[in-house]
């Protein structure tokens, strides 16, 4: 598994990926990514904060999955239905995608496997997430991860997400 920070010389192959998504998005009926978020400008600013990660197909050859790490999500502070696990820091992934021929090989879990070696080398032991109910593929994939159902939270600008935490051992 071949990972690492994003640069801006990767915007435009990190924007296809993130068309991908989008387009993936829409057939399952979501809401999610389909008002014109993440755009260029988040992953650009992403990119500037150290923020954005690309992993690599297994020969090394192209970028097939992409996601970004961050240390806290405001919106989380709140949940209007559930409760964390803890109350320990954490780290959060948003804007995870992979490209669509490299679907349905892995890829999606490697990303899950960068969020972890990241947050451990971070210090960090609780991971968090959150996706659109209607997103059953990322559900399936947060289950299989052993991310918990913490409850509901509303990100800005008021877009309901089912929320998530995983605490490492």
């Amino acid at each position: 598994m071949n990972y690492r920070l994003a640069a801006l010389e990767d915007i435009e192959e990190i924007m296809a990926i993130i068309e991908d998504g989008r387009a993936f998005l829409a057939t399952q009926n979501s809401g999610q990514w389909q008002d014109g978020y993440p755009n260029k400008d988040n992953i650009i600013n992403d990119i500037n904060n150290k923020n954005f990660y690309v992993l690599y197909t297994h020969d090394n050859s192209k970028i097939a999955g992409v996601c970004a790490l961050t240390f806290y999500e405001k919106d989380y502070d709140h949940l209007y239905e559930g409760k964390w696990l803890t109350d320990l820091p954490y780290m959060v992934m948003h804007r995870i995608a992979v490209k669509k021929e490299y679907r349905n090989q892995g890829y999606g879990k490697e990303l899950f496997e960068v969020f972890e070696i990241v947050a451990k080398e971070k210090g960090y032991k609780s991971l968090r997430i959150d996706t659109h109910e209607n997103n059953v593929v990322m559900r399936r994939v947060l289950e299989e991860r052993g991310f918990i159902f913490c409850g509901r939270a509303i990100l800005t600008p008021n877009k309901d997400r089912m929320v998530f935490e995983k605490v490492l051992p």
